[in-house]
């Protein structure tokens, strides 16, 4: 899969789950009598959508990969994350509100107007950015915190002034909230795939084998490759790949490899290397596998 494709497909995972999120929020407004009051039926929406979006959103690294470890993990991540992040961004919002509230004429079409979508979709973002900074707490990564923090935030505005605007333009509210969450999540999966491109450092391409073809953004300080399931790229279909056997990692945003492996070698331009910064186009040797190293 190319670094275009993976884009796509985070867009794909967006839509997937505003899909799924939707479901459950019409299942649970169809129940909001039986609820004892407004402030828990509202967590509760929150906390669902944050685990929908932060669950889904967190398989697509372990999806990406063909590792299962992972996508169980990003699940995991996910729920947890997304129930704080649903829970903190209804609470900020409604934060906001009671303080705008103070600050506007004190008249009901400038709260329904102005103050409530506003101060909503400002939730949104919060809870946006929970869901774009799973993978960064799943992989213990904080560049990847970084980037989804951005692209959940642009995300979750966005898909947030979606969410509260079309329900104001449409008649039917049924599909202007399904229209609504199908745009939050593809927003956030736009914005993150672009952010994650624009911060990485460079591509590793792989270039025979079962996964010839498909490229690995350098959007981390350290990468680990090996066929264990605790590296970052597992080669668990080439032959004579150690546990770990080799790290990418980033020395004054210049990327360099070096042998991990005790009994191994690795190889940059056909020589033997323990240790080596990356030039365009070098070619990368770990046991049968090949990969050249570009730009992003």
């Amino acid at each position: 899969m190319s670094t275009l494709m993976k884009r796509v497909f985070l867009c794909i995972i967006g839509l997937l789950a505003g899909l799924a999120s939707w479901a459950t929020v019409e299942l649970i407004i169809i129940q909001q009598a039986k609820f004892p009051s407004y402030l828990l039926f509202s967590i509760t929406l929150g906390i669902i959508v944050g685990i929908f979006m932060s669950g889904f959103f967190g398989t697509s690294e372990g999806i990406f990969l063909a590792d299962g470890s992972k996508i169980i993990k990003g699940i995991i991540t996910g729920i947890i994350v997304g129930t704080i992040g649903g829970t903190a961004g209804f609470l900020i919002g409604q934060a906001i509100l009671f303080a705008a509230g103070n600050n506007l004429a004190h008249s009901v079409s400038d709260i329904n107007k102005i103050a409530l979508p506003l101060t909503r979709t400002i939730g949104w973002s919060i809870l946006g950015i929970f869901i774009g900074i799973t993978e960064g707490i799943r992989s213990f990564s904080f560049r990847k915190i970084k980037v989804g923090f951005l692209g959940g935030m642009l995300g979750g505005i966005t898909g947030g002034l979606a969410v509260e605007y079309l329900p104001r333009i449409l008649d039917n509210l049924l599909v202007a909230r399904l229209v609504g969450f199908l745009s939050f999540g593809f927003f956030i999966g736009i914005f993150y795939g672009i952010i994650e491109k624009t911060f990485s450092l460079g591509i590793l391409k792989l270039l025979n084998g079962k996964y010839k073809g498909k490229e690995f953004l350098i959007n981390q300080k350290r990468i680990k490759i090996g066929s264990s399931s605790w590296s970052d790229i597992k080669l668990s279909d080439y032959e004579d790949i150690d546990p770990i056997h080799a790290e990418i990692f980033v020395k004054r945003k210049n990327v360099n490899i070096r042998n991990k492996s005790k009994e191994s070698i690795i190889k940059v331009n056909d020589d033997i290397t323990e240790q080596k910064e990356l030039k365009f186009e070098d070619v990368i040797q770990i046991g049968s596998a090949k990969f050249i190293f570009k730009y992003s």
